[in-house]
């Protein structure tokens, strides 16, 4: 282990090597005796290391709440390990001098974990067997999860006994981690969701790969409800890439096993969308239903179930959830009807028992089309646009059908038509729109027809894009000048500054001079730098920076981390 991994917890240090590994570190900056970066992710964050004159770790900052509280948190790590690999094989020599070096790595990467289970066999195999056999039996006497392990591994079976002996690891873990709070903090989710993993890894792994299907699907199950039972921060989505591998794992289970355990597992997943399972883990049990089980014996069976989730969702006393919930298995139910060729009445006595619901009218519209019927699909897009008016996505969803019709029919009349409605009414200032309605004019019948456009619409239309697209920077110059803060000065400072630098010159003055006044940390200031050196790009820019400085460091000469900045620039 390199000396600084002392310095840091495993979970963080875990952490630190997946943001490196992530190319999270960025602008890294190594003097003789200082580290600096940023670390982008959620959030970006500066991280300044100090070494000493043998490259040993001093002092570590990060703008981290996490390193706040006077921890070391993963961002610091992350940048050590940018910083390892940018130093080299500076201590290769001595390295290769420590015979035992490989037994004690941080093994993170598949080459140092085998580099560690190579060292590990050397060390077993100048052990004595009887002192292996001691060893073996105290460790396993004082750890219940490996003994558990172990027997499953020497006795090759999981009988009901040994699957509930997992999943009362599974359950004393989470207690640790959930202590007297009841809560699993950001801090301790990974390691939390870490232990989790290693017993599917190891243990449901070796219960699929010796053909002990069900109980590997038993367990597997037990960690599910688990993980979404407990009370967590869990902000870097460990719950989900858990869930994924055990979608993985039912997918394994369900191509090896008998038709007997099959069933129970179809089962399993029809009777656990009732509450018992966290909502957003739900969905991978919907997925499973719907993507699995493709064999006619369970064809009706999901249609049945479907039918029942409908009915549920029906009852739902919130409207949006039961406009979704009806939604989502109604399309699920059509696409069934589609999959088993189902007669078009049969479809379309579903689709008309269920019309109130936008995704049915949807899922029926989208057959007509399919169908060619454009003259129905139409009928029915505009009974939707009525019966949806008060839900905006939706009108525009219809809207942007139509025109897709008109333009299949070659109604090129009533296209052009669609166009202005969606340009003026739908999706006010849209560039997409804007273009295809401009390529239905010649340019002499453009430049009426675009003046026409910008007159009637929609006062909160956002024209820049369109002022931008239509080459007319004066008018776009004008709405930046008008602009409040630095969105708009940036992202058109390029398109604008060859022929109007001053204007874009005195506009990035008066903004980096209000941040400058409400400023207060280094992050601010950097940004702040950042401003000024992109200003410099501009023609004139280098002397109105110069004069921006000479200002700041009079008035500001009290704050040494700005005038430190401002140093670098």
């Amino acid at each position: 282990m390199k000396n600084w991994e002392n310095l840091f917890e495993k979970h963080i240090l875990e952490r630190g090597y997946r943001y490196y590994c992530e190319n999270a570190v960025e602008n890294l900056d190594i003097s003789a005796d200082i580290i600096r970066a940023d670390v982008i992710g959620s959030e970006d964050y500066e991280v300044e290391i100090s070494l000493d004159d043998d490259g040993g770790v001093t002092e570590m900052y990060c703008s981290c709440p996490y390193a706040g509280d006077g921890r070391n948190c993963k961002h610091m790590a992350a940048v050590l390990y940018e910083w390892e690999e940018n130093r080299g094989g500076d201590d290769l020599s001595k390295k290769d001098a420590d015979p035992n070096r490989d037994l004690f790595i941080t093994a993170y990467t598949k080459e140092a974990y085998d580099r560690k289970i190579k060292a590990i066999g050397k060390l077993v195999e100048k052990a004595d067997m009887e002192v292996v056999r001691s060893y073996l039996t105290s460790v396993l006497a004082e750890n219940e999860k490996l003994l558990v392990r172990f027997n499953g591994i020497v006795n090759r079976g999981a009988e009901e006994d040994d699957v509930k002996r997992y999943m009362e690891q599974a359950d004393r873990i989470a207690d640790c981690y959930l202590g007297r709070d009841h809560f699993i903090s950001y801090y301790e989710a990974d390691s939390f969701i870490s232990e989790l993993r290693n017993i599917l890894e190891e243990d449901v792994r070796r219960m699929i790969d010796n053909g002990q299907c069900r109980s590997a699907f038993q367990l597997a199950n037990h960690i599910f409800v688990l993980v979404g039972s407990v009370d967590m921060d869990d902000s870097d989505g460990g719950t989900g890439m858990l869930a994924d591998e055990i979608y993985e794992f039912w997918q394994e289970i369900l191509e090896k096993a008998d038709p007997e355990v099959k069933k129970e597992m179809f089962q399993w997943f029809t009777t656990h969308l009732d509450g018992s399972v966290i909502d957003y883990l739900e969905e991978y049990i919907e997925q499973i239903i719907m993507d699995e089980f493709e064999e006619k014996e369970y064809l009706q069976q999901r249609l049945l179930f479907i039918e029942k989730m409908i009915e549920k969702s029906e009852k739902a006393e919130s409207g949006w959830s039961r406009d979704y919930g009806v939604g989502k298995w109604a399309t699920r139910y059509l696409e069934l009807l589609e999959l088993q060729k189902s007669g078009r009445s049969e479809i379309e006595g579903f689709c008309r028992k269920h019309w109130r619901n936008s995704s049915v009218r949807k899922y029926y519209i989208d057959l007509c089309m399919q169908e060619k019927e454009f003259d129905l699909a139409l009928q029915v897009l505009d009974e939707s646009i009525s019966m949806d008016k008060e839900y905006r996505g939706l009108v525009v969803e219809y809207s942007r059908k139509k025109k897709e019709i008109f333009l299949l029919q070659g109604d090129k009349e009533a296209y052009i038509r669609q166009l202005w409605e969606l340009e003026l009414n739908h999706e006010a200032g849209n560039l997409k729109i804007f273009r295809e309605l401009k390529s239905q004019y010649t340019e002499e019948e453009w430049v009426e027809k675009r003046e026409e456009l910008f007159k009637k619409l929609p006062r909160y239309a956002d024209v820049q894009e369109l002022y931008k697209e239509e080459k007319l920077y004066g008018r776009l110059l004008d709405l930046v000048m008008k602009s409040t803060g630095l969105y708009s000065l940036q992202k058109y400072t390029d398109v604008l500054k060859k022929d109007y630098p001053e204007q874009l010159l005195e506009k990035y003055e008066k903004e980096v001079n209000q941040m400058a006044a409400l400023a207060g940390n280094r992050t601010k200031y950097q940004e702040m730098v950042r401003i000024l050196r992109s200003m410099k790009k501009i023609r004139g820019g280098s002397k109105a920076v110069e004069k921006i400085v000479e200002d700041w460091k009079g008035r500001f000469r009290n704050r040494p981390a700005m005038m430190d900045e401002l140093g670098r620039l």
